[in-house]
């Protein structure tokens, strides 16, 4: 196979270009999810802070925004909306445990605050899977074994069974994430399951 069919994934570690997702076996799916995830880390890791940072500025008494943009959505939060929204929405659904009464609630709020909520409840998926890749390159160059399992967010994906996943597996869907991004070739992250 040649070169240019190839990426490298560490030093003369190459994989072709075809390897994933891989087609037709039980890591398929989680391999896509993977790797949207994965093309949109900075933006992902930004939103999953500003539920934190609104606390602490809230906290500290000081102003804090947050611009969620989601595809044709755009909303300025303040540290107060955002604590609001999720609190309100957990408080909520801990004291309706009716799935028609979430259901509704759900769709009585606007559409870009729901899907911002859902991507914080889930913040810890999608931010644990970026820990995990530095932690299996870490354990890669020590000579260490590694794996992580993958258990996609039932909001976005409805019921998908969990995959292990090596330190290899995800080093190489990293570097396949990263070829695809520096080609232009993003996929869209999910919608909530409920909108």
């Amino acid at each position: 196979m040649s070169i240019e069919n190839n990426i490298l994934v560490y030093g003369n570690h190459e994989i072709s270009l075809i390897k994933y997702p891989r087609k037709n076996t039980d890591k398929e799916i989680t391999d896509i999810i993977i790797i949207i995830f994965l093309m949109h880390e900075d933006y992902l890791k930004k939103l999953g802070s500003s539920y934190e940072n609104s606390i602490k500025f809230h906290n500290e008494c000081k102003e804090y925004y947050y611009t969620f943009k989601y595809e044709k959505y755009i909303k300025n939060y303040t540290a107060q909306d955002i604590l609001f929204l999720i609190n309100k929405t957990n408080e909520y659904f801990r004291d309706n445990k009716n799935v028609n009464l979430q259901l509704s609630f759900l769709k009585n709020l606007q559409r870009i605050d729901g899907i911002y909520y859902f991507y914080i409840k889930n913040k810890d998926f999608y931010l644990k899977l970026f820990s995990a890749i530095e932690e299996a390159k870490n354990a890669h160059f020590k000579c260490k074994e590694f794996s992580y399992n993958i258990v996609p967010p039932i909001d976005f994906y409805g019921k998908i069974n969990s995959s292990i996943y090596s330190g290899m597996e995800l080093m190489e869907i990293n570097s396949y994430a990263q070829y695809l991004i520096s080609k232009k070739i993003i996929k869209e992250l999910p919608n909530p399951i409920y909108f």
